[in-house]
């Protein structure tokens, strides 16, 4: 039974989800032209690395993308599995093919906003916070920067997953533990951490010394050694997580640690 009431909510919520090709074009066109002015279709086209033609007889609705061409625009925008689910449905559909949705591809698109977005954790630890006000999309919007509609849509996200639960104004979150499914793309955890790095860099120039910790240091590696260093920075990273969280808490911090290489020529096994 409960089975049944699965599926059959998967099956309204992918019925509800209004989406296709166009519209995620012209979102995301409109987000970049709102970030440089100058920015053009021509531009667009080439940073999906489709022809300009392409891209303007699609939106105009003069034609469809191939299927080809659809694949590689949804892998460079990133799309979310149940997104490009939908738009697949919906072109095979335009195409007189007809196309099996997965009914488990749900708990996917969950997962991966939840990895891919770094909002959702710190809502999740916002709802740590005591007295927090997180149960309100107005108030994590006020804390987080983000828009009303992003934590309307967040807060709805992780209900669903049993992550937390509202208490009048307070979110309060449950004991479920967080785990992540293999099937999870590589493209959604290369989307949390250039978000982090993108969010570092404001810090960087917004946020008074007081309040951040950024420093380097460059030197000569033994690439047989990276293992040994992973390890003593992952059980760094916990011992400074549970340091910060003793006592009061009132913000929500995120900790990145930044080792990457600067030379190309030497790999191992090379």
């Amino acid at each position: 039974m409960s089975r049944m009431l699965a599926l059959l909510s998967n099956r309204c919520y992918l019925s509800r989800m209004n989406i296709d090709m166009k519209t995620v074009l012209l979102r995301e066109l409109a987000k970049r032209q709102t970030r440089n002015s100058a920015y053009s279709l021509r531009a667009f086209a080439r940073d999906l690395g489709v022809g300009p033609t392409t891209i303007s007889d699609v939106l105009a609705d003069k034609r469809n993308f191939s299927k080809k061409n659809l694949q590689k625009v949804m892998t460079t925008l990133m799309l979310s599995p149940l997104e490009k689910n939908i738009i697949l449905t919906t072109h095979e559909r335009h195409s007189r093919r007809p196309v099996q949705v997965d009914e488990r591809v749900l708990l996917n698109e969950d997962t991966f906003h939840l990895i891919a977005d770094w909002h959702y954790l710190a809502i999740l630890n916002l709802a740590k916070l005591p007295g927090n006000k997180a149960a309100l999309p107005s108030w994590i919007s006020k804390r987080l920067g983000i828009t009303l509609d992003q934590g309307n849509v967040a807060l709805s996200r992780l209900t669903r997953l049993g992550l937390v639960k509202k208490n009048k104004t307070q979110l309060v979150r449950t004991s479920k533990p967080l785990t992540t499914s293999n099937d999870i793309p590589s493209e959604a955890i290369r989307k949390h951490h250039n978000q982090n790095l993108i969010l570092a860099e404001k810090s960087l120039h917004h946020d008074p010394i007081a309040v951040r910790e950024f420093g380097s240091v460059t030197m000569t590696v033994n690439l047989e050694k990276l293992p040994q260093a992973k390890e003593i920075l992952l059980k760094t990273r916990k011992r400074i997580a549970a340091l910060l969280e003793e006592g009061k808490v009132t913000e929500v911090y995120t900790l990145s640690f930044q080792l990457f290489p600067l030379t190309r020529a030497s790999r191992l096994g090379d």
